[in-house]
């Protein structure tokens, strides 16, 4: 375990720009025990010799950017919470993000002081609910498989999405298709859905709303995201309202979406057995919902009701 429960908790702050850990010195130095470095190699040297519950890492930076920094950390640091930040919009980085270094938060540079703070604090809670639950680990029994092997919902526009992933994946799972939202809430409220594939925009509608919630509600569920297209700003309300598990691109490569997949299912049983790790893919708070009396908020009102596969098999 990282720190007992008394004890303050231990964030790393990285960014190649002294003035920027100047302000996260005294931003949160009261609150927390603090570490910092200047750029990447800094920072992995420090976290071979101390853990951390929360990095917070600055995107650009030479010699090593904050997505490779973040995703060597996490081989070093599995438990640690990892927040990205980034004064550009640069698809590539996000996708990067969530493929390969499993960001809790991406925050826009300049950045809001009390949203700042807000993130670091549930991403200390998180951190170490993932501590405990490790501790744990070895005293809990292997869980059981009961009742039917979770499915694949694909939400795309186009009909051959599905049947493509399902001979991708093969026997190994059952693949549904929608082509509209309400095609998808009726089969997560008749099947037992442990990932949904979806691409950015089901219909011409933008689909965070719908993973937002699911997540929100649902939070033993894995959401992938299928993209062509070079929207950042999309990625980022995904990642940080839907805490998207992983991003496909098209057209579509069968041995990485395979391999996606398949990691994909297993976090979703990870998550479905061991609900302490459920804050650790906490959403963030989302804009103003939909009205109910709209196709969009009755789709999501029906999403909330679902009752969760967890609870059916117990």
């Amino acid at each position: 375990m990282i720190n007992s429960p008394a004890a303050k908790a231990r964030v790393l702050f990285v960014d190649d720009e002294p003035r920027v850990l100047t302000t996260m010195r005294m931003l949160f130095r009261a609150h927390y025990e603090v570490y910092f470095a200047e750029g990447g190699t800094q920072a992995l040297e420090l976290l071979k010799k101390q853990a951390v519950d929360v990095i917070v890492s600055d995107q650009r930076m030479p010699g090593m950017t904050g997505i490779e920094l973040l995703r060597a950390a996490r081989e070093l640091n599995p438990n640690a919470m990892r927040i990205l930040l980034t004064g550009y919009s640069d698809l590539n980085a996000i996708i990067g993000s969530i493929n390969e270094g499993e960001i809790f938060r991406f925050v826009n540079k300049p950045w809001s002081n009390d949203d700042l703070s807000t993130t670091v604090a549930r991403a200390v809670t998180a951190a170490r609910a993932s501590a405990a639950m490790t501790a744990k680990a070895d005293e809990r029994p292997a869980p059981a498989q009961s009742g039917p092997l979770p499915a694949v919902l694909v939400m795309d526009d186009d009909a051959r999405v599905p049947p493509q992933i399902q001979a991708i994946l093969g026997n190994e799972c059952r693949v549904f298709g929608a082509t509209t939202m309400s095609e998808a809430v009726d089969l997560l409220e008749r099947e037992h859905i442990g990932v949904v594939i979806s691409d950015t925009r089901v219909q011409d509608h933008p689909v965070v709303n719908l993973i937002g919630t699911l997540k929100q509600h649902h939070p033993e569920l894995v959401s992938v995201i299928l993209t062509e297209r070079a929207d950042a700003g999309a990625a980022i309300d995904l990642i940080n309202q839907g805490q998207i598990y992983r991003f496909i691109t098209k057209p579509i490569i069968d041995n990485a979406c395979k391999i996606t997949v398949n990691s994909a299912l297993k976090q979703h049983e990870r998550l479905s057995h061991s609900p302490e790790l459920h804050q650790r893919y906490e959403v963030a708070n989302t804009p103003e919902p939909p009205p109910p009396s709209s196709g969009t908020g009755r789709l999501l009102d029906r999403i909330r009701s679902i009752r969760s596969w967890v609870r059916r098999r117990a």
